[in-house]
């Protein structure tokens, strides 16, 4: 077992370099027991004032930080022997790619562990050991292999290779990947324009960055933060490298708090979220925003016919309808409690957003869910009201979803099963 060598630290000078104040105030508060000469800088420009000054034999530092990066500061630092040691967290793997080009020895992920960092320390500074070989370029590759969900395409999206801990995070074999598209993992819920847009934006040459819903071979879905960056050669684009990092666990918490737990569309609390971002939006790109309320018809005579897990399941359904409408960038459809829904679309003209709805009101009837005390059809329908005002209309949510509602009221007074437009559509 590796023990703290106290003479050996004590004899040692080191400069830390980190930009978060608790994480530096606690490594700071641990090393002072053991380093008499343990310096601290806030970021790369301090780091390299505070290496002039105190000429330290090991630099630790994290990469991120604001003015000056870790590895900016490296690449100033003249002496080149000096053993470093890179302090970062996964989410940082675009910088750790390229600190593999660096005169890096060790390096320890955050959370930091204080005894491996202590450990990391005396390895670096023990004599004939300045260039300890278990941490050279090949260790920092097998790092990136074992914790980095990474995958590397042909130009036209093939892949041709892929870390073991994006295999086992997919749950595939490299041998079952390679060759074959990113297709295989798609969610069927995600847009085409999605696609479109990421394609058009790295074969462009741009780097390419968002979120993305996947499911893994079992179907188990999965969120993750994805970086897509082309690599040249002599100008020309000969490959893609994708990096991902997983945010499936905080993309469940969000959706729980954003999410109709019956129906998985968006929630009333998000829908005052959404409603107020779009028409900041729509007045800022002098645009159009619509919405659509609607409510099933004669739902509790549906409840008191069929039963409450029969209407369940009608709910379910027409959840379904409205999510298959839904799947542009700018669409959101949400259910706003008991037989309410709600569409917010934009950008579409006033007969155009009137047909769209019409199409949805057809689109529940033909689903021919029984519905024998219907009496605007034998079938389930809905009745819906539509607001379509352009951005110099858009007053505020409250008289937008008045609208709609009056809309509503006046589509049920007419017989149901049908989409009123509001008079006070412009």
């Amino acid at each position: 077992m590796k023990k703290i060598n106290k003479e050996l630290l004590s004899n040692l000078t080191v400069l830390y370099v980190e930009d978060e104040e608790m994480i530096r105030d606690e490594i700071c508060y641990f090393f002072k027991k053991y380093v008499k000469n343990f310096h601290v800088a806030k970021n790369g420009l301090e780091g390299l004032d505070s290496y002039l000054e105190y000429k330290p034999d090991l630099i630790i530092t994290d990469i991120q930080m604001p003015k000056m990066n870790g590895l900016e500061m490296l690449k100033k630092i003249e002496n080149k022997n000096i053993p470093v040691i890179i302090t970062t967290a996964y989410s940082d793997i675009d910088y750790f790619l390229k600190a593999i080009e660096l005169n890096v020895n060790k390096f320890v992920i955050k959370p930091i562990d204080l005894m491996e960092l202590v450990f990391a320390i005396q390895d670096c500074v023990i004599s004939d050991h300045m260039q300890d070989k278990l941490f050279e370029k090949e260790n920092l590759l097998r790092i990136v292999d074992e914790n980095v969900l990474i995958s590397i395409t042909d130009s036209k999206g093939n892949i041709i290779d892929a870390s073991h801990a994006f295999c086992e995070f997919v749950e595939y074999t490299k041998d079952e990947l390679i060759g074959k598209s990113h297709s295989i993992l798609k969610h069927e819920d995600t847009p085409s324009h999605f696609y479109e847009k990421m394609w058009e934006k790295i074969t462009s040459g741009n780097v390419f960055k968002s979120e993305i819903r996947n499911r893994k071979k079992n179907g188990d879905i999965y969120w993750a933060n994805l970086t897509i960056t082309p690599v040249f050669k002599e100008d020309k684009i000969v490959n893609f490298t994708a990096i991902r990092q997983d945010i499936t666990s905080a993309k469940k918490l969000e959706l729980l708090s954003i999410e109709d737990d019956l129906t998985k569309l968006y929630n009333r609390r998000y829908f005052n979220k959404i409603i107020d971002k779009e028409i900041r939006r729509v007045k800022r790109d002098n645009s159009i925003l619509s919405l659509l309320t609607l409510d099933i018809d004669y739902f509790k005579k549906y409840n008191d016919t069929y039963g409450h897990p029969q209407g369940d399941k009608a709910l379910i359904e027409v959840a379904r309808v409205l999510k298959e409408s839904t799947l542009r960038a700018t669409d959101y459809s949400f259910r706003m409690g008991g037989e309410e829904f709600s569409i917010i679309f934009s950008g579409v003209e006033i007969e155009e957003s009137l047909h769209y709805s019409q199409e949805i009101v057809k689109k529940i009837e033909s689903l021919h869910l029984e519905h024998t005390t219907n009496i605007a059809s034998k079938y389930l329908t809905i009745s819906a009201g539509l607001i379509v005002l352009n951005s110099d209309e858009l007053d505020s949510v409250e008289s937008l979803y008045k609208y709609s509602d009056e809309a509503l009221y006046e589509a049920k007074v007419k017989g149901r099963n049908q989409v009123v437009l509001s008079k006070n559509s412009k």
